[in-house]
């Protein structure tokens, strides 16, 4: 038995017979969210927007707050409609996410001169006469319209900072598991748990 053990045993035997020994509950500097109420954090400001923006789309409230999960742990669009059960709603992701606000560094490089994009969008010219001058698609005027527009009303509406605190909790707990996976303190625990059972 190791001097450590014995310490320990010395000292149960000391306290023992005349005190009780309570653990000290931990002092509260905040309380992070469980996965539950994260999710249901979510879901309560997608469906905020939902109302705000009139928002239509095939996937379900559910759905969309389960997409504002995953976007922020990095997945792509094929790999969240994966998550959601069918990969060929990359597309339908894909609007969705632009809706919510959500958006990738290659949703804000159009095929097309963007200073020219918003100077015909402010002058009201219409879907055709923008795909005439920019000579792209109307498809693509509309799509770009889409992401313009959500992206203004992004820096107005301040939704995506909700998102963001609501999601640091989850941040907070994945890096808490990871740094204790890293660093074994999980078999310092077991140890320490052994020897006090010897």
């Amino acid at each position: 038995m190791s001097g450590k053990t014995d310490h320990l045993r010395e000292l149960v035997l000391k306290i023992a017979p005349t005190t009780k020994v309570v653990e000290k509950p931990a002092k509260k500097h905040g309380t992070l969210r469980s996965t539950s109420e994260i999710e249901q954090a979510l879901l309560g400001v997608v469906s905020e927007m939902i109302k705000a923006y009139n928002i239509q789309t095939k996937l379900t409230p559910k759905q969309l707050a389960a997409v504002v999960r995953l976007f922020y742990k990095g997945l792509s669009d094929t790999e969240i409609a994966e998550q959601l059960g069918d990969r060929a709603l990359n597309k339908t992701v894909s609007r969705a996410r632009i809706k919510l606000h959500l958006f990738r560094d290659s949703d804000l490089k159009p095929p097309f001169d963007r200073e020219l994009f918003i100077k015909l969008w402010e002058e009201g010219k219409s879907v055709k006469e923008m795909s005439e001058v920019l000579h792209v698609a109307p498809s693509t005027v509309s799509e770009y319209k889409n992401i313009f527009e959500s992206q203004r009303a992004a820096e107005r509406d301040g939704y995506l900072k909700r998102f963001e605190e609501i999601l640091s909790d989850q941040d907070v707990s994945e890096r808490m598991v990871s740094h204790i996976s890293k660093d074994g303190l999980q078999d310092t625990m077991d140890t320490d748990y052994e020897v006090a059972e010897a």
